[in-house]
């Protein structure tokens, strides 16, 4: 199969969105959706007619062949997308809203797939051409599958791409917060490009008076990463650059029908902008575009948009950013 530019690690599985907004106890159904955060992203990117890979792990089940499937049908490269051998299922997802009314997801994760992938399951071969390694912190969470994680980081460096990390941070599946904190700064001591939302940053500093920008700059001071990009949900985004440009960017008024993956279209749009070799302040306008169009439909993977809709939609809101990427 083709080399990739672009790949992301972790995990994929299913989600089961509600439908409708109550807590977990009271749903009577869901709908079955593909998911999972770097999945999500790879297959984003594909739709935007860049060359993909994915590596993870599925069960030797119905829902990791489904899945398969779901990679292969975008276009993704599946070659080192794993099937378990020893009875490890693929993770579920059961989307919900707490008491305060907040997205939130309970997982079926034990004994799983994606968290028994091993640094030997990782074809370095993959990494001949690649720009952008996308990661987040589910794949850190547990053995064997962090150092299979810490694997295709160094590969990746080692082939001159950029490492790009979006926390998509879960407590409940750490043992506790200090850990989890232990964890992504470790990783942060080789990534390039931070991709954390809001209250994401607020967890990492775990301060009461918390100011954004002071820790921003903060983490330039601590970790060699080249830019950080905060994501602002209904305020657009903050990007930041080691020494260079500090720009806020609005968001764009949309009728919100989702949340589900919307920060994921975000680094989507953002990674897409970078390829386009466009500025950081043109790339955050790509990636504030496709969360505004991923909150329009209802799931994660399947709201993401293919390059045209993307295209109309910068038309009907007058950016005039051209793609020059086919």
């Amino acid at each position: 199969m083709f080399l990739p530019e672009v790949v992301s690690i972790g995990e994929v599985l299913v989600d089961f969105i509600p439908d409708k907004i109550t807590n977990l106890k009271d749903l009577a159904s869901f709908q079955k959706c593909h998911g999972g955060a770097p999945a999500n992203f790879i297959v984003g990117m594909s739709r935007l007619g860049v060359k993909t890979a994915f590596i993870g792990k599925v069960g030797d089940d119905p829902f990791g062949e489904y899945l398969r499937d779901v990679l292969q049908s975008e276009g993704v490269n599946v070659a080192n997308l794993v099937k378990a051998t020893e009875g490890e299922r693929t993770t579920l997802a059961f989307v919900y809203y707490n008491n305060d009314m907040d997205r939130d997801f309970f997982f079926y994760r034990n004994n799983s797939a994606d968290v028994n992938l091993s640094a030997e399951e990782i074809d370095s071969k993959l990494f001949q051409k690649i720009k952008y390694l996308l990661f987040g912190s589910l794949s850190l969470t547990e053995e064997p599958v962090r150092s299979a994680t810490l694997k295709a980081i160094d590969i990746c460096m080692e082939n001159n791409g950029q490492i790009c990390f979006d926390p998509n941070i879960r407590v409940d599946l750490w043992e506790n917060d200090k850990v989890l904190r232990e964890n992504i700064e470790l990783v942060l001591e080789k990534v390039d490009i931070f991709l954390p939302s809001l209250s994401e940053l607020q967890f990492l500093y775990n301060e009461e008076n918390f100011d954004e920008q002071a820790a921003i700059e903060n983490l330039f001071t601590r970790f060699p990463l080249k830019v950080v990009v905060l994501k602002k949900d209904k305020d657009g985004c903050i990007i930041k650059e080691r020494n260079g440009c500090f720009l806020t960017i609005p968001s764009f008024e949309v009728e919100i029908i989702d949340t589900t993956g919307a920060g994921d279209g975000f680094n989507v749009g953002f990674i897409f902008g970078l390829i386009n070799e466009l500025s950081y302040e043109n790339a955050g306008i790509i990636g504030n575009a496709i969360g505004a169009l991923v909150l329009q439909k209802k799931g994660a993977m399947t709201s993401l948009p293919y390059r045209t809709e993307l295209e109309i939609f910068l038309q009907e809101q007058n950016i005039p950013i051209e793609l020059k990427r086919k």
